[in-house]
């Protein structure tokens, strides 16, 4: 039996996965997610309450692999692992693989150039922090997930007031802000390397291109295309990435990893130790790249050999993958999406999931949580693929996708 810890967003198609290949899967979650527990599709559940009595009953099951199910799964995932001495990634950074002050500090370390940054714990060492790192900030959380608490400040005072909005407060992950973490703004192209490893051997998955905006000074991931061939930048970011992966003990499983290509080089954002969020339909992937992180994960835990004759081949995704995390750039009722028709008749359109019912109350355009939608475009040419990404986008900017009724 294999447990999936915390499996929300892109975790139930982890789950389905491993029942495609007739794996019994254990759920296991956490308090903040119990109500989750009931949208995990088929298998056992159980409501973690502490490390001990859930060890007991993963060892009473004959469990013999432990995985995150999301960005919530990765550290309690790891504790029991470790607690059932189960293969997992190495002990003596796992915090660093939860924390990203924590986690630039162990790439620094290493030897691994990296971004400046200050962990802020009170407001009076705000200055100080900033003095040593440098406006502009990215002030966020040091701990959560799909955007949430980013945001750019070019000034002390918008530094002070982001500080003042979200430490203390819960996050995404259900944990409070204890400190606020201020790092150097990074300039330069954004890229998203996904992986999966066995026995510190990385596997590249994907390697796109990411489009970010600033929109009120919050950092909005727009889209991302898929590199079909890898050149010498894609090279040297990928080098990077590796030796990032290797200095945070990530020698299995699934990991994704942001990095910024600056004029001095690439640069760490975050790397996150489990698949690829938010809810991300596999058949896409499987279009473009031949499989999805989610199936290459269920290959390395339960075929390794399969695995294992991978990686010799190398990176040869079949075609570009467009995928846009749709905006509606405005908050309230949602009476309607009349740009749908006009999206999927543009060229490489291959599906767009998660779109929200009719109804529904929009709150937050900034997150890449997918709950406004998520569109796919599929296609051998990358030109079409970029061309209908901008007219998306165009669509996005100009609010003829959404129809929302303010409140």
């Amino acid at each position: 039996m294999i447990a999936l810890v915390n499996p929300v967003s892109s975790g139930v198609f982890l789950s389905a996965a491993f029942r495609e290949r007739g794996e019994e899967c254990l759920l296991v979650y956490d308090g903040h997610f119990a109500a989750a527990a009931e949208d995990g599709g088929p298998g056992r559940r159980v409501i973690h309450r502490d490390v001990h009595s859930t060890a007991r009953l993963l060892r009473d099951l004959r469990v013999r692999h432990v995985v995150p199910g999301s960005e919530a799964g990765v550290d309690l995932a790891h504790r029991l692992a470790e607690h059932l001495d189960l293969p997992r990634n190495d002990d003596a950074t796992a915090s660093a693989r939860c924390d990203k002050a924590r986690m630039v500090k162990a790439l620094d370390d290493a030897g691994i150039e990296v971004p400046r940054q200050a962990l802020v714990t009170a407001r009076e060492d705000l200055p100080g922090a900033l003095d040593h790192v440098g406006l502009p900030v990215v002030a966020k959380p040091p701990g959560s997930s799909g955007s949430d608490g980013c945001r750019i400040c070019r000034t002390e005072q918008e530094a002070a007031e982001h500080f003042r909005a979200i430490h203390h407060r819960s996050n995404l992950l259900g944990t409070v802000n204890e400190a606020v973490l201020v790092q150097e703004y990074l300039p330069g192209s954004q890229y998203l390397v996904a992986t999966v490893s066995l026995d510190g051997q990385h596997c590249l998955y994907e390697l796109s291109r990411s489009c970010v905006d600033e929109r009120g000074g919050t950092p909005t991931r727009r889209y991302t295309i898929s590199c079909h061939r890898l050149g010498p930048e894609e090279h040297r970011v990928l080098a990077y990435v590796y030796a990032c992966l290797d200095a945070l003990g990530i020698r299995r499983g699934a990991a994704n990893t942001d990095v910024r290509l600056t004029q001095a080089g690439p640069r760490i954002i975050e790397v996150n130790a489990r698949i690829l969020g938010p809810t991300l339909d596999p058949d896409p992937y499987f279009k473009a790249f031949g499989s999805s992180q989610q199936h290459l994960l269920v290959e390395s835990l339960l075929a390794p050999a399969d695995f294992r004759r991978r990686l010799p081949v190398g990176y040869t995704p079949p075609n570009v993958m467009g995928k846009a995390f749709l905006r509606s750039f405005g908050s309230g009722v949602l009476r309607g999406i009349p740009g749908l028709e006009a999206v999927r008749r543009l060229p490489g359109f291959h599906s767009v999931t998660s779109l929200p019912e009719v109804g529904t109350t929009i709150k937050d355009h900034a997150l890449t949580t997918g709950s406004t939608g998520i569109v796919y475009f599929v296609h051998e040419d990358e030109p079409v693929v970029r061309k209908s990404l901008a007219v998306l986008v165009s669509m996005e900017d100009a609010g003829a996708l959404f129809d929302i009724a303010a409140v």
